[in-house]
């Protein structure tokens, strides 16, 4: 999936015409710690909610003040849902701007509909548990894995490698369509498999930005 197709027009930019006070009422309306800036499709940057309550006068436009405005976070409408990830972790923003070719302004991806998309396509909201596996990187076979775990009568929903450089092994998390994880534990451990975790109950409450660190950690992004 690409950015394009996960756009949200719910959300209007600021313009640099519009009050302060204005753009931090619509921060707080919706729940954003930024907005974006544009004007006539052109796309200036981002501010921030610490700076606008930093401001003194909050009557002036956005325009007349100086803020550190960030206009390099953005993604273009033909990139990966992955390197959308990767540029919300690296400037941790609740959106990302999407520009089109032109370089004009397309709308945001927000965090949340990003992560309920990503849920949907790795099965992270399919009943089961999480097994994570270590083994030596020469001796990583994923056919062998996914025998392993049909050998049990279960299978695997969702599937990321996450290689340890210091070590030169691979651990592998596994999301199986089973809850109870103890004959596929055992199973690997009869071929030698190192279990590092399992997580028969995974807590609902982790808010959008736990769950985004804990996926760029098992992307390593």
């Amino acid at each position: 999936m690409i950015a394009r197709e996960l756009i949200s027009d719910s959300i209007p930019p600021i313009k640099s015409t519009d009050k302060l006070g204005t753009a931090l009422d619509w921060m707080q309306e919706f729940k954003l710690g930024q907005l974006p800036i544009v004007d006539g499709g052109t796309f200036l940057g981002i501010i921030t909610e610490e700076e606008l309550l930093d401001a003194v006068e909050l009557e002036a436009t956005v325009g007349e003040t100086r803020f550190s405005v960030w206009d390099s976070a953005y993604a273009t409408g033909n990139q990966h849902l992955f390197d959308m990830v990767k540029l919300m972790s690296t400037f941790q923003l609740d959106f990302i701007p999407v520009l089109d070719e032109e370089m004009k302004y397309m709308g945001i991806v927000t965090l949340k509909d990003l992560m309920m998309n990503l849920g949907n396509q790795f099965a992270f909201h399919e009943a089961g548990g999480i097994v994570v596996i270590e083994v030596g990187k020469k001796s990583y076979v994923l056919s062998e894995i996914g025998r392993i775990v049909e050998s049990v009568d279960a299978k695997v929903l969702g599937l990321f490698v996450d290689p340890n450089p210091k070590t030169g092994n691979v651990r592998v998390i596994l999301k199986l369509n089973v809850e109870d994880l103890s004959k596929v534990v055992a199973a690997f451990e009869r071929f030698d498999y190192i279990i590092v975790e399992t997580f028969q109950h995974i807590d609902a409450r982790n808010d959008y930005r736990q769950n985004l660190d804990n996926l760029l950690h098992y992307l390593d992004l």
